[in-house]
């Protein structure tokens, strides 16, 4: 019987695996910084040094919105929850960030809906560039399952979320952002899929995937896909040549050293056509502990 520890670290190496690769982060705008193994990141522009000459006057923030969520839709045990620890690590050919501490937790609520938040601390620069660091994007979100998974049946589940910015967005808006991720999820004896898809109000469309298989009675091997759309034309973004749509990547590991307590980590890049903005390395590790019911 696997337990509710081991269950959680299952949950937080998938979204390390997942999704980190939805974004590239910014020296020039100085925000964007997100969940460093959450699902999800925003993505912003690389560095104004790129602009071609008179980009100045060409109008537009020279910013892609891109994001991605990767999640089941299992729910845990009433009253049993997660945290955990992480450290990420986001490379592009013109921008470096770590996230170190990472903090991600789940509760389950009843036997349906789930609520969770994750909140990273940046540190990020452009090489040679001075270093900026601070609290990143805090993501708050609730799943709801719809139908629940098992061996041979389909499950489904809805995860309505909140994302507050470190920065309000380049062109003017609340700090406060949703979005509305949909998730499927199939179970097999000693496997699982599933896959998410949604979108985010500050303007990106995703799709995401993963393939989840038992190694042994202690170690799980995840590998993922996700795929994510700027809808937000922006004439200064396309003179930069940053791409619309970008594809990522990733696969990685989660142990059981107890019922309680498992380590993660990942590895991951971009796949699709690069630019300023592409992940040459994604990498994820830390470590998650069960929370026990709480008794009457």
């Amino acid at each position: 019987m696997i337990g509710w520890g081991v269950r959680a670290a299952r949950m937080t190496c998938l979204a390390a695996c997942a999704l980190l690769a939805a974004s590239a982060p910014s020296a020039a705008q100085g925000n964007g910084h997100g969940n460093a193994y959450g699902h999800f990141k925003s993505t912003v522009s690389a560095p104004a040094a790129a602009a071609p000459a008179g980009s100045a006057q060409i109008p537009g923030t020279g910013v892609r919105n891109f994001g991605s969520w990767l999640d089941d839709a299992s729910v845990m045990d009433p009253g049993t929850g997660y945290v955990s620890f992480g450290l990420g690590i986001w490379k592009t050919p013109v921008y470096r960030e770590i996230d170190l501490p990472t903090v991600d937790s789940g509760y389950a609520l009843n036997r349906r809906v789930q609520v969770g938040m994750s909140v990273p601390y940046y540190r990020a620069s452009a090489p040679g560039g001075p270093v900026s660091h601070g609290f990143g994007d805090v993501y708050l979100n609730a799943k709801v399952q719809l139908r629940a998974p098992g061996e041979g049946r389909t499950g489904f589940g809805v995860i309505p979320m909140v994302e507050v910015l470190s920065v309000a967005p380049p062109a003017g808006g609340s700090r406060v952002q949703w979005a509305l991720p949909a998730s499927i999820e199939r179970q097999g004896s000693n496997w699982r899929v599933m896959g998410t898809g949604g979108y985010f109000s500050r303007g990106a469309m995703f799709g995401a995937g993963a393939f989840e298989r038992a190694l042994s009675s202690r170690a799980w091997l995840t590998g993922s896909v996700s795929h994510s759309y700027s809808t937000h034309h922006d004439d200064l973004s396309a003179a930069l040549g940053f791409k619309k749509a970008r594809t990522d990547v990733s696969g990685g590991l989660t142990y059981a050293v107890t019922p309680v307590t498992s380590v993660y980590g990942s590895l991951g890049r971009t796949i699709s056509g690069h630019d300023d903005n592409s992940a040459t390395l994604i990498a994820t590790a830390g470590v998650s502990f069960g929370v026990k019911p709480f008794r009457q």
